[in-house]
């Protein structure tokens, strides 16, 4: 695959990625969007109330791909669908895509030279080549992030939102610490303390309990809610 064809290929992803997860948000039930905002603690006078669209965005994503509760994901309204998007085109390569998405914690690593760039999983699986252009212009190796990945092609994309991480977020995951409750005032920048995520991944047990967490349904919610509490996406109302 040339550099060209993948950033092609990418743009009409792209593009397919934005309608379906619109038409998937839109089929959320209340009482399931209900559920997921009260799992990270963004329900409020019987509304959503997130402090950003990020919030708001991780609200979406549990509603649409991993509900807590019993709950059915929204995607299966999008594939239930009357009018399926057309075999061989980019919406319907998107939304079988959608079906087989992966939530992980990631490393950044170097721009890939194709287009695009390298993440590298720390639950130990395989590394993604990922496109996306928000996530190339923001990219810093080394950085972590939690993001639910979709591959329609030889490469992903993300599905919408990127997780900030850092080792606090990874100790609340791997220790099962529960969630805070205190006030969300201000954002608060992730902190590399790269030495620190060195150390924790290098600790004999890490590498059982970060796959023990890859199977964990619950690990897009819980991680959403434990960067959200320690302020990684920023101020949130009524905390």
């Amino acid at each position: 695959m040339s550099d060209s064809d993948a950033q092609a290929r990418y743009a009409d992803y792209a593009e397919a990625r934005g309608v379906l997860l619109n038409a998937a948000a839109n089929r959320i039930p209340n009482a399931s969007l209900a559920a997921q905002a009260r799992a990270l603690h963004l329900w409020r006078h019987n509304q959503v109330e997130p402090g950003s669209e990020a919030q708001l965005a991780c609200v979406m994503d549990l509603g649409v791909f991993s509900p807590v509760g019993d709950h059915k994901p929204a995607l299966h309204r999008v594939l239930a669908a009357a009018i399926p998007p057309p075999p061989g085109s980019a919406d319907a390569a998107m939304l079988d895509a959608f079906t087989r998405a992966r939530f992980g914690l990631w490393r950044m690593g170097e721009p890939d030279p194709r287009g695009g760039i390298t993440l590298h999983d720390l639950c130990g699986g395989e590394d993604a080549w990922v496109m996306d252009a928000h996530l190339e212009a923001n990219a810093v190796p080394g950085m972590l992030v939690a993001a639910r990945l979709a591959w329609p092609d030889a490469f992903a994309l993300t599905c919408g939102v990127l997780c900030p991480l850092d080792v606090r977020v990874l100790l609340h995951l791997m220790e099962n610490r529960p969630p805070a409750h205190g006030p969300v005032h201000q954002f608060i920048q992730p902190q590399p303390f790269e030495p620190l995520v060195d150390q924790l991944l290098a600790e004999p047990a890490a590498p059982a309990r970060l796959a023990e967490l890859a199977r964990d349904p619950l690990l897009p919610a819980n991680t959403y809610r434990a960067a959200l509490d320690l302020g990684l996406f920023g101020p949130v109302p009524g905390r």
